[in-house]
């Protein structure tokens, strides 16, 4: 296993300050764990606060493509794969690639590549009316997305070369947790070693509480060091990043 940012190119930092709009009460935990359209496009309080495409994600396709070596026979599954933008991108970036994505969640499928007609528009990578360029690109993968919870993942051993799964195992409680990533070794082959999980996170115990009081959806909150434990209890073999709130 390595530590890795997968997420660095497209400017995202592991680590983020809090936010100013946000501050957590129970009713909005139960709120934003419906991951309905208050998590995603209410209120920021409540999650995202309006999440639509934006591009930031060629980055990471990019930078995924690179690292594992994925090409037009190469399978990937995108865990918890929200409105599908990076199952879009990297789609479009390995013409002939196979990517699936799975979220438990069905408001976020149903409102798969929002924002993209609009984008794509504004940034000259396409012409047209922009509600049709965007249907054009929900057609294309809506076929892909899965509802579906990752801890019982609809798929056979070996299927994917790559799995990427990004603030999501975390979300379910330990025992489901550890569900989640044996399923992601038992979807790729070699015990996940071309794949790539990140997770919530802290360093110290300043930043355990921040993260107590500040997280919405994370069930199982470990160390760095534990989380590397519980991967090789479960036999992960791929890279691994974290997310931490200071």
């Amino acid at each position: 296993m390595q530590e890795f940012n997968l997420l660095e190119k497209a400017g995202l930092s592991q680590i983020k300050e809090r936010s100013k709009l946000r501050t957590v009460s129970l009713e909005i935990r139960e709120a934003a764990k419906r991951m309905d359209f208050l998590f995603y496009d209410g209120n920021r309080k409540y999650g995202y606060g309006g999440y639509v495409y934006d591009g930031r994600w060629k980055a990471v396709a990019k930078t995924a493509a690179e690292r594992y070596n994925l090409n037009n026979e190469s399978k990937v599954l995108i865990d918890r794969c929200n409105k599908g933008f990076l199952v879009f991108d990297l789609k479009r970036l390995v013409p002939g690639i196979t990517v699936y994505g799975i979220h438990a969640a069905e408001y976020a499928l149903n409102h798969a590549m929002d924002g993209y007609g609009r984008w794509a528009l504004v940034n000259e990578e396409e012409i047209g009316d922009p509600r049709i360029i965007e249907q054009r690109a929900r057609d294309e993968i809506t076929p892909f997305l899965i509802k579906d919870d990752s801890n019982n993942m609809p798929f056979k051993e070996n299927f994917f070369d790559t799995v990427i799964s990004i603030e999501n195992a975390c979300a379910y409680p330990e025992p489901q947790c550890r569900e989640v990533i044996r399923e992601i070794v038992r979807v790729t082959k070699d015990n996940g070693k071309r794949s790539y999980i990140q997770n919530d996170s802290w360093r110290n115990e300043s930043e355990r509480q921040i993260f107590l009081k500040w997280t919405l959806l994370c069930k199982t909150f470990l160390n760095l060091e534990q989380w590397a434990s519980l991967y090789k209890e479960e036999n992960y073999e791929g890279d691994y990043g974290f997310t931490i709130i200071t």
